[in-house]
């Protein structure tokens, strides 16, 4: 099974109300679930990547060892955050929205 950032449920209900609002390129419903599931994986690896990509080598390390630790916490991972100045919950807005203008507009997210 396949580990996702934000939570499989919520990522498809926004990939299902995406789907609903554009003629889709797909024949079967079998297309249509491939279409699905490619578009959810694409956009979780888009919000990884945009949350992960920018860090630092040492702000990896650091963020690695946050998640060794077994006493690590919500509240450890916000202070990370806010400590490099990332606005997670801004950034996966912006990168669902950006995701969400692609795929009415046509393009190829998965």
């Amino acid at each position: 099974m396949d580990n996702y950032l934000i939570d499989r449920e919520t990522l498809g209900k926004f990939v299902d109300e995406l789907i609903k609002k554009r003629a889709l390129p797909v024949n079967t419903p079998e297309e249509l679930n491939n279409l699905r599931e490619e578009s959810i994986k694409s956009l979780d690896d888009r919000i990884g990547l945009a949350i992960f990509g920018s860090l630092t080598d040492e702000q990896n390390t650091e963020f690695n060892q946050l998640l060794d630790r077994n006493d690590a916490g919500e509240s450890d991972f916000e202070s990370f955050f806010s400590k490099i100045g990332l606005d997670v919950e801004r950034t996966i807005t912006d990168t669902m929205n950006s995701f969400g203008e692609e795929f009415l507009a046509g393009g190829q997210n998965a």
